[in-house]
């Protein structure tokens, strides 16, 4: 096993948290205001198939070598573009337990696409690009939701989400010469649960909506054999061996934007969602390279009822910090039964 660079990890942790808070915030938007239940009936059932695409961008520059003065350095200067593409084919089922108790299960299917050009600042230099692509299960996920108020508004919505670790984990493939997944991961590589609060105030023909939340990463290990670093590595402790234990950031974060009902049967939405990821830990110290994460996004959604038991949903979001993806695209089509 190749050099793991911790940074690569924790940048896979902070992409799949830069999802949509909460499906019912837009689905509630959608449905009647004169229904006081925004979750799965009570005895019902509803398949979900979803499908998003998400895109992220970047240059980073390497410089090996020492300054002598402030403009001028001497060593070799290496430039490298990545270009992270990740589709993503979900299907959820939820079940409504009561008229206030909704559970889910998701399972998704991820395929990533990555790209890395390397380019030299010498003119003679030719530029070399390296790809990392390839698919598999995601981590699947469950959740139970409750509404605690039903006549009264605003009404409050408490979730309980717990994400397993059924993805290839970024702990356990191989990284190439160039610190590159030959087979990039789909999953975090960690258990995780996410306690939220969402907050639905209806005063037609608007809604207004707020989430707030948290997740906490639990502790896992390094599953694969790992290697001594060369002697001439500049930071041996970057280097991931075999049953290190390894913590993901935790992450708190918030949304709130509003909605309206165009018709009786379209509606849209418009939202601002923030998500702050702490720092990774090894073996109970702070990652090297790791650092704190602002995901910012602005969100725009649609819903359309198809028929009385099918709606097509779609949500972008657009990136507004430089640690947020650059642009994440959302389908899903809920059909109850």
């Amino acid at each position: 096993m190749k050099k793991r660079i911790i940074f690569a990890s924790l940048l896979l942790s902070a992409a799949s948290t830069a999802h949509a808070q909460d499906r019912q915030v837009v689905e509630a938007i959608a449905s009647s205001l004169d229904s006081k239940g925004l979750l799965t009936p009570q005895g019902r059932f509803e398949l979900e198939p979803s499908f998003s695409y998400g895109q992220n961008t970047s240059t980073r520059v390497s410089i090996l070598g020492y300054s002598v003065l402030p403009a001028i350095i001497v060593g070799l200067i290496d430039v490298q573009d990545q270009d992270l593409a990740t589709f993503t084919v979900g299907l959820a089922g939820r079940y409504g337990l009561t008229d206030r108790i909704e559970l889910e299960l998701r399972a998704p299917w991820v395929y990533r696409y990555d790209s890395y050009r390397f380019r030299k600042t010498e003119p003679t230099v030719d530029t070399r690009t390296v790809t990392s692509t390839g698919g598999a299960l995601g981590d699947i996920e469950g959740a139970i939701r409750y509404q605690f108020n039903m006549n009264t508004s605003p009404y409050w919505i408490g979730g309980l989400r717990v994400k397993s670790d059924t993805g290839r984990s970024p702990f356990e493939e191989e990284m190439d010469a160039d610190n590159i997944f030959r087979r990039p991961p789909t999953g975090t590589g960690a258990w995780s649960v996410e306690p939220s609060l969402t907050l639905i105030y209806p005063t037609d023909p608007a809604v207004i909506f707020g989430t707030a939340g948290y997740t906490h990463n639990f502790k896992t290990r390094v599953r694969s054999q790992g290697s001594t670093p060369p002697p001439d590595a500049p930071d041996p402790d970057m280097t991931l061996r075999q049953n290190d234990e390894v913590r993901l950031g935790d992450s708190f974060f918030m949304g709130m934007g509003m909605g309206f009902a165009v018709n009786n049967r379209l509606s849209f939405s418009l939202g601002l969602n923030h998500r702050t990821v702490l720092t990774s830990k090894v073996n109970g110290k702070k990652a090297p390279g790791s650092k704190m994460l602002q995901l910012d996004s602005l969100s725009m959604g649609f819903s359309l009822a198809l028929t009385e038991r099918t709606t097509l949903n779609m949500n972008a979001q657009a990136g507004l910090t430089e640690d947020a993806p650059d642009v994440q695209v959302n389908f899903s089509m809920p059909i109850m039964f």
